[in-house]
Parts: C-alpha cells; sequence; structure tokens
C-alpha cells in the first residue's frame, strides 16, 4: 500500500526545488516536452494512437492491480498503450525529482499538492491539461478538486482517489452486543466512550509508531477535530500560519483529543502498545480485541484491515460513521488525502491517458475493486464496492456540493512543521499527555520560523 507515504508525499527536496524553478526538469525527451504546449481540443484527446505512455506512481500491492484496472479499461477504449511504473519504494517524489534533473520523466505521474507541484510548474517541467472538457470538469468535480489543481490560472492536476478522513472506524458485531448507537454529536461519542469505560472496556484503538511510524494518525484526528468545531475558514487560516498553534481554537481541540489520549483507560492495550503498533495494527486491533470499540481514520483503513484480516467483510466486520459534529453543518465536513496526476508532455498517449484518468466509466474500474473512492461525482454510488466506501463516497459528494471539503491540513503545512516536526510533537505529547500547553507553545515557536 501507499499509506506510508501520504504523509510525506507534499515535500520536496530544497535542491530539487531549487534546480527545478532553474528550468534543469526538461522533459525533452517525452515528446513535446512540459514547457506549457497547450495541448489540443477535447475531441483530439481520446486517441492515443496506439502509443506506449508511462505512468509513475506510488501505489504498490493490492493498490497496484487495482490501479491498473483502470489503465486497462484506458488502453481499450482511448487507444493507447499504458505501462505502471512503481517508484522505488513508493517515493514518487523522490524518484519524480532525480528523473526529471536527469531528462528522463515520465509521461504522467501521481502529484498532488501544491507544495509538490509548483517547482514543476515554475520549472515549466509540466504541461497545463488545456484539451480537457473543462464543462464537464465542473460539473462532475467541486471546485475543491479544481481549484487543488490550478496553478497560475492553468489546470495542471485531475484528482482521481480521494482518502476520505473524516471516518470513525468501529465493529459492528461488538456494537450491536453492546446495545450501542452510533453518536452523531462529539459529546454523544465521549459520553458513549465513557460508557464503554465503565463496563470494563478501553475503547480507543490507535497505532502512533511501529514500522513505518505512524504518529501522522495524531495529526488526522486533532484536524478532523478543528474542521468540526470551526469549518474551512478557520481550519484554513490554521494551515496557512494564520492561526497560531496557541489559539483559543487550537487549544480548544487538543483539550477535545486529550479527553482521549489523556485517560489511560480510553486507551486499548495501554499507551505502550499504542506506540509501539503501526496504524493498521491499531485498526486490526479495533475488530481483534474485545475491549476495543473505535478508531479514527481514513477511507485506505479498509485496504489495511483486507491486508491483515483477510478474512474480516466490510459492513460485518467492520464498519464507519462520519466524524461526530461539534458545530452544526448542513451535511458532514470532509477532510480529504487527495491523489493527483500530472502530465509531463501532450503527445496523444498522455493527453488521452489523463482524459480517461476524469472518465467515470475508467474510475468505475476502480470503484468496484474496494478500497477507493473517487473525487467524481459522475462515479455511481451503486458500483461501489461495499456499505463503507459507498457511505464515504456519498458523504464525499455531498461535503463537496456544500464546499465542506478541506485538504489535509499538516500537508498543507510547510513540510517541516506538518510532515516532520508535528509529527514528533504529537507523538511526545500521546507518551505525556499532561504537556499539552508545552507541545502547543514548541509547535507555534517552530511555525513562526517557518510562515514568511
Amino acid at each position: 500500500m501507499r499509506i506510508p507515504f501520504q504523509r510525506s508525499f507534499y515535500a520536496i527536496g530544497i535542491l530539487s526545488l531549487c534546480l527545478l524553478a532553474a528550468g534543469c526538469g526538461s522533459s525533452s525527451s517525452n515528446g513535446s516536452g512540459g514547457s506549457g504546449s497547450s495541448g489540443g481540443s477535447s475531441g483530439s484527446a481520446t486517441n492515443g494512437k496506439g502509443q506506449k505512455v508511462t505512468f509513475l506512481g506510488g501505489w504498490g500491492a493490492g493498490e497496484q492491480t487495482d490501479f491498473k484496472a483502470i489503465l486497462s479499461y484506458c488502453d481499450s477504449h482511448y487507444n493507447l498503450k499504458a505501462v505502471y511504473e512503481l517508484a522505488p519504494g513508493g517515493a514518487v517524489d523522490t524518484t519524480l525529482s532525480t528523473d526529471v534533473q536527469g531528462g528522463h520523466a515520465p509521461d504522467l505521474a501521481a502529484l498532488s499538492a501544491p507544495s509538490e507541484i509548483t517547482p514543476y510548474v515554475s520549472g515549466n517541467s509540466l504541461t497545463p491539461l488545456t484539451w480537457l472538457p473543462m464543462s464537464r470538469i465542473h460539473s462532475q468535480y467541486s471546485s475543491f478538486w479544481t481549484n487543488l489543481g490550478t496553478f497560475n490560472g492553468k489546470l495542471y492536476a485531475v484528482y482521481m482517489k480521494a482518502d476520505v478522513k473524516s471516518l470513525v472506524w468501529y465493529d459492528p458485531k461488538k456494537f450491536s452486543a453492546g446495545g450501542y448507537t452510533i453518536p452523531k454529536t462529539w459529546s454523544q461519542l465521549m459520553a458513549l466512550s465513557q460508557r464503554m469505560v465503565s463496563q470494563g472496556k478501553h475503547p480507543w484503538a490507535f497505532g502512533v509508531g511501529g514500522s513505518p511510524a505512524s504518529p501522522w494518525t495524531l495529526t488526522d484526528f486533532l484536524e478532523n477535530l478543528v474542521l468540526n468545531d470551526y469549518g474551512p475558514s478557520t481550519y484554513k487560516a490554521w494551515y496557512l500560519g494564520k492561526l497560531s498553534w496557541t489559539s483559543p481554537q487550537i487549544t480548544h481541540a487538543m483539550s477535545q483529543l486529550e479527553q482521549i489520549i489523556g485517560n489511560n483507560a480510553m486507551i486499548a492495550g495501554g499507551r505502550s502498545r499504542s506506540l509501539s503498533q503501526a496504524w493498521d495494527q491499531g485498526a486490526a486491533q479495533m475488530v481483534t480485541d474485545p475491549n476495543a470499540e473505535f478508531f479514527q481514520e481514513a477511507t485506505f483503513t479498509e485496504a489495511g484491515l483486507q491486508t491483515d484480516l483477510p478474512k474480516a467483510k466490510a459492513g460485518v466486520d467492520y464498519n464507519a460513521f462520519a466524524f461526530p459534529s461539534v458545530k452544526s453543518f448542513p451535511v458532514p465536513p470532509a477532510e480529504v488525502g487527495p491523489n493527483g496526476v500530472v502530465a509531463f508532455n501532450s503527445k496523444p498517449a498522455t493527453k488521452a491517458l489523463i482524459t480517461c484518468l476524469t472518465d467515470p466509466k475508467a474510475l468505475e474500474q476502480w470503484a468496484k475493486l474496494g478500497g477507493y473512492v473517487s473525487p467524481n461525482n459522475a462515479v455511481p454510488i451503486s458500483v461501489y464496492h461495499d456499505p463503507v466506501l459507498r457511505m464515504a463516497a456519498r458523504m464525499l459528494n455531498n461535503a463537496g456540493a456544500h464546499n465542506l471539503v478541506v485538504g489535509d491540513a499538516s500537508d498543507l503545512m510547510p513540510p517541516a512543521l506538518g510532515s516532520d516536526y508535528e509529527f514528533t510533537e504529537l507523538q511526545r505529547w500521546f507518551e505525556n499527555p499532561t504537556s499539552t500547553a508545552t507541545i502547543q507553545s514548541q509547535l507555534e515557536a517552530k511555525a513562526k520560523t517557518l510562515y514568511k
């Protein structure tokens, strides 16, 4: 799975950034190059003329197999020959930086966030996607997705996979046996958690250590609290450095998370177990430990469960509900981890493949297999593999229609903060939850050195 690399996919080394900004990242070896060629009409972008087209990605194992189902559809319906290249260790950013600097960029690559894409735009390595039918794109993707992929007024990235992070996972069998009902609000969730503790349970499973280390699970939990407490505007101000880590809003969100991590009785298997196991082991514990009831994470949790507990069935052995609300919203907000695609040239097969990757029929091929939610709202809910993913897809579509979709905040912060220092500090906080004010002050001090 690509999961261990999701939390670092926004980071590109300073050397790479400088070299790319200087324009050394030409992709002239791949057809027309990435110097901003204008492409063609949408009609000419559906026939790859039988050409080979390479795609560099980080999806391995089962996800690679599932993505290839989309590529097979594109081969057949868009007249191309797609070749998937897995970046070593799944580290697309590192591999791509080297390849582009060496003058042999792939035709397409999986890049996602603005800080990851910007150096390639600045270095004239990427091709704007001017051939895409924008009326269809705007009707099938919410403004969150088109804004995320737009630079200098031009669309450079399309998003074909969304990891919906605003979920709480549970075991329906244990829930039914306990006579529990799905909580709709944070106060209901805390009351239910306390009830479970009074019954001798330790309801919250965590995986914040292990290999690869998973402290990013704590950032996702905190981000969902900030989003559900205050909404997208405050959330955005936070990741942009306009709202301090010591502000009343972030203090409040951390105090809410402290209701769980500050209470040993809440933590399944004890604090030391949570610190020693990775995220997927925490998810599996939610199913296998009779005293564990909850696990907070994204839709990729299902892929982890399918790997670790292959006999477990969605909707039977595990399920999920929307992160409980604090503030009143018309629909539940959705935090997402985006998975985007960019083009390094505009040869016919490149144009055809990236057009295909916005085709709902193509995206259905992965939706049928599981572990996948599409940002494209034209993918029918009915085609998704199981009830968990159907719920997540519906949640994402509804949040998009109400402008309540946000990206992962820590990934949108400067990498030295959100993908590095914050991980370390929140893990230290989990180890010693009485240090909340100190952790906040240290995070704010670090933030002040990085936001200009």
